[in-house]
């Protein structure tokens, strides 16, 4: 493969067998491609059908992990650079792709800790030193309401003073549609020569990471 077709590669391959039998596919389209299988999606569309698994946790982390390697691997050409290294590829990825404000954001990182390390639905901070990720979720997965429902007021981190109105509402559903939309972005930002490729070992990097051959 050459290295002006990696970023193609990663945003396209599907599993393509050479002629001596190698198979090379997208780390990218290949996770895609089992989260709508978990969720029980339209395996070429991602367009979520009406008895699918839209709820599924397992499904929901891997929607947040591909906002993962978006946001480590592109940028929008008419996106000014987010210099800030502390800032999450997951944080990038929604700031550059997709309309949501900064609390929104945050809150949807705050679900990816919370589903990730331990798959509950409490974000803790016991140092209190990131008190904006401090939330205790109810998630669904209905058809229409928005991505995230934030609370009037924010939970404070005591465990007994959990209650709805502190609560924080995360659509799982509606959080899919959103990966899936950002991903057809970027299709067509790539298709309008739209992206800048991030990655500090450029395609090199792109190729060793997210193409696989076996």
């Amino acid at each position: 493969m050459e290295i002006g077709s990696i970023i193609k590669a990663h945003l396209y391959l599907n599993s393509e067998r050479d002629e001596n039998g190698k198979v090379s596919e997208s780390s990218l389209v290949h996770a895609l491609r089992n989260i709508r299988l978990i969720t029980e999606r339209d395996q070429d569309t991602g367009i979520a059908t009406p008895n699918g698994y839209l709820g599924n946790w397992i499904g929901a982390i891997g929607y947040i992990t591909i906002l993962d390697q978006i946001g480590k691997c592109y940028r929008p050409t008419y996106k000014e650079i987010i210099k800030d290294t502390k800032i999450s590829p997951i944080k990038k990825a929604l700031f550059y792709f997709a309309n949501l404000n900064e609390k929104e954001v945050d809150a949807i990182y705050a679900l990816r800790n919370a589903f990730h390390h331990d798959f509950s639905l409490l974000n803790l901070d016991e140092n209190k030193k990131r008190a904006k990720y401090i939330h205790h979720f109810q998630v669904n997965a209905h058809p229409t309401e928005y991505i995230v429902k934030l609370p009037l007021t924010q939970w404070d981190g005591d465990i007994n003073n959990r209650n709805n109105g502190n609560a924080t509402y995360v659509n799982l559903q509606a959080l899919g549609d959103l990966v899936e939309n950002v991903y057809a972005k970027l299709l067509t930002l790539e298709s309008n020569g739209e992206i800048v490729l991030e990655l500090a070992g450029g395609e090199a990097e792109l190729k060793a990471r997210y193409i696989f051959y076996h």
